[in-house]
């Protein structure tokens, strides 16, 4: 006879939960974190963005604030692997711009 051993239902929950967990997968500007959600979005990644300031946005000028971008835990390795790619993809950018060779 085989038994067949149950988790208790607390149990599957606590692990369903932890697998929707949010980590956070990049740090950057408004711009790149946009873009960054949308390629998420095409891969069928799940994410969102938080802006990483507590500041009001009128208190006073900025020129760039930290916005982050989270994924669920079950999503963090094929998101890291996107991830990574994208910085690899705007480091070249950086490297190539003309406008940076005359400043």
């Amino acid at each position: 006879m085989i038994t067949i051993e149950k988790k208790p239902k607390q149990d599957v929950m606590t692990e369903n939960n932890d697998m929707l967990s949010p980590y956070e997968v990049f740090e950057g500007t408004a711009w790149e974190a946009g873009l960054l959600k949308s390629i998420l979005d095409d891969n069928e990644i799940e994410n969102f963005i938080k802006d990483a300031s507590r500041i009001p946005w009128n208190t006073f000028p900025v020129s760039a604030s930290s916005v982050k971008v989270f994924v669920a835990k079950k999503d963090y390795e094929a998101a890291m692997g996107i991830v990574n790619e994208f910085r690899d993809n705007m480091k070249e950018e950086a490297e190539m711009d003309p406008e940076d060779e005359n400043s």
